[in-house]
C-alpha cells in the first residue's frame, strides 16, 4: 500500500532502515495484501461457511483465514503510519501524497470498469459506473477513501498528539484501548461508537503507533510479539469453537461465530497486527525483488475488492461448494490466494510501466502547478 518517505535528518537506526527500505517490512506489505485476498475467499464466497457445522476446515477458514484479512488492513496502515508520524507536519505534503495516490486509484477504477463493460456489463450497477469516475468520494474502496481523509487530517493530528507530551499521550492510548479493543473489541454488540470501514479506525491506530514510535520504539520485544500473535489467533479460534454450536442451535446470527475477526479494532486482530509488525521491524535485510513487488500491493487490494471482480472471483470462479469437505481445502485456498495475488502484481507491473513513461516522469508536477497560484495570491495579500 502507500509508501511514505521520512524527511527527518536524524541518524537513528530506524531512519537508516527506512532509507534503505527494510525488505522485512516490504515483505510484510505483500503478506498483508495476501491475507486480505484470503479473507475475501472466505467472506465473499458464494458458499456460506458460517452455516456449516464444526469441522477442521471450518476452524481454519473462520478462525484463521477470515480474521487475517483484517490483520492485513491493520498491517497496511501500521507500516504507513510508522513512517508518517516522523514526517513533516505539512498540509501541502499530505495533499501531494493524496494526489499521487489518487492517480493509481483512478487508473484502476476506470480500467477495471472498462474491462467489465467489454466482458460482462451485467456485473455493473449505476453506482459502480459513477464510482468509476469518482472512486474516492463515492467510497468505491473504503480503505483508500478513509486513508485519503486521514492523510488530510494527519498533519493536524500529529501536531495535536505531539503537544500532549508522553504521559498524556500514553493515557490517551490506554483510554482508546480500554474503549475499543477491550470494551468494544471482545463482542460485536458493543462498539462505543466505533464504526467499521471508517477513518476513525485509522485515527485510533495512529494514536497508538505514534506513541510507540515517538516514545517507546522498542516497547514490544520479539518474544512478546510472538506471544501476542499466538494469543490473537488462539482467541479467534476459541471464539469459533464456542460460538458455532450456539449460533447453529439458535438458527440465527451465524456470522457471530467470527465476531472477533470482523473489524480492525477487535482485540485478537490488534494483537496479531501489532505483534506481526513488531517482529518484522526487528528483522533487517535487503532484497530488490521484494522491494519492487511491494510497490504493487495496493493494486492487489484495488483489483480483488472491486465489486464486479470480487463477484467473478469468489462467487463464480472459485466457489468452494464442491471442495469444502475436501481435506485439501486449506491448501486450495492458500494456492488460489497466491495465484490471485501474483496475477494482480503482474497486472500492476504493466500499470507501472505505463506510468513510468507518462505521468511518473515528473510525479506531482500538476499538483505543484495547482498549488502555486493560491499560495502566490496569499503571499501577495500579506505584503
Amino acid at each position: 500500500m502507500p509508501r511514505h518517505s521520512n524527511p527527518t535528518n536524524g541518524k537513528t537506526a530506524t531512519t537508516r532502515m527506512h532509507k534503505t527500505r527494510n525488505s522485512s517490512i516490504e515483505l510484510l506489505r505483500i503478506i498483508a495484501a495476501y491475507l486480505i485476498v484470503l479473507r475475501h475467499f472466505v467472506g465473499a464466497n458464494a458458499f456460506d461457511v458460517w452455516a456449516q457445522p464444526l469441522s477442521f476446515n471450518k476452524i481454519i477458514l473462520e478462525g484463521i483465514l477470515y480474521p487475517s484479512g483484517k490483520v492485513g488492513v491493520v498491517l497496511f496502515f501500521l507500516i504507513s503510519a510508522w513512517f508518517l508520524c516522523e514526517s513533516t507536519t505539512d498540509l501541502k505534503a499530505a495533499l501531494r501524497r493524496a494526489w499521487i495516490l489518487e492517480r493509481e486509484i483512478l487508473f484502476y477504477s476506470l480500467a477495471l470498469t472498462t474491462v467489465i463493460l467489454i466482458t460482462d456489463r451485467s456485473l455493473l450497477t449505476p453506482k459502480t459506473l459513477i464510482s468509476a469516475v469518482l472512486p474516492t468520494s463515492t467510497d468505491l474502496w473504503w480503505y483508500t477513501t478513509s486513508y485519503m481523509v486521514f492523510l488530510i487530517l494527519c498533519p493536524f493530528l500529529t501536531i495535536g498528539l505531539k503537544s500532549l507530551g508522553q504521559q498524556t499521550h500514553r493515557n490517551c492510548c490506554l483510554a482508546c484501548i480500554l474503549l475499543w479493543s477491550i470494551g468494544g473489541g471482545l463482542t460485536s454488540f458493543v462498539s462505543f461508537d466505533m464504526t467499521k470501514e471508517n477513518v476513525l479506525i485509522f485515527i485510533y491506530l495512529y494514536t497508538l503507533v505514534s506513541y510507540w514510535r515517538w516514545y517507546r520504539p522498542e516497547l514490544i520485544a520479539r518474544r512478546t510479539a510472538t506471544v501476542l500473535v499466538a494469543l490473537g489467533y488462539a482467541t479467534s479460534i476459541a471464539s469459533v469453537l464456542v460460538l458455532t454450536p450456539i449460533t447453529l442451535a439458535l438458527d440465527r446470527g451465524t456470522h457471530q461465530q467470527t465476531m472477533l475477526g470482523q473489524n480492525e479494532w477487535m482485540l485478537p486482530v490488534m494483537l496479531i497486527g501489532f505483534g506481526s509488525f513488531a517482529i518484522a521491524k526487528q528483522h533487517h535485510f535487503t532484497s530488490k525483488i521484494i522491494n519492487s513487488i511491494a510497490k504493487s500491493t495496493l493494486a492487489i487490494y484495488l483489483i480483488t475488492v472491486y465489486p464486479p471482480i470480487s463477484t467473478l472471483l469468489w462467487k463464480q470462479t472459485f466457489n468452494m461448494k464442491d471442495i469444502y469437505h475436501d481435506p485439501w481445502l486449506t491448501a486450495y485456498a492458500l494456492g488460489i490466494a497466491a495465484l490471485t495475488t501474483a496475477t494482480c502484481i503482474a497486472i500492476d507491473y504493466i500499470r507501472r510501466g505505463i506510468f513510468t513513461i507518462s505521468i511518473d516522469r515528473n510525479p506531482g508536477k500538476w499538483f505543484n502547478q495547482l498549488w502555486k497560484p493560491p499560495m502566490k495570491e496569499h503571499n501577495h495579500g500579506n505584503q
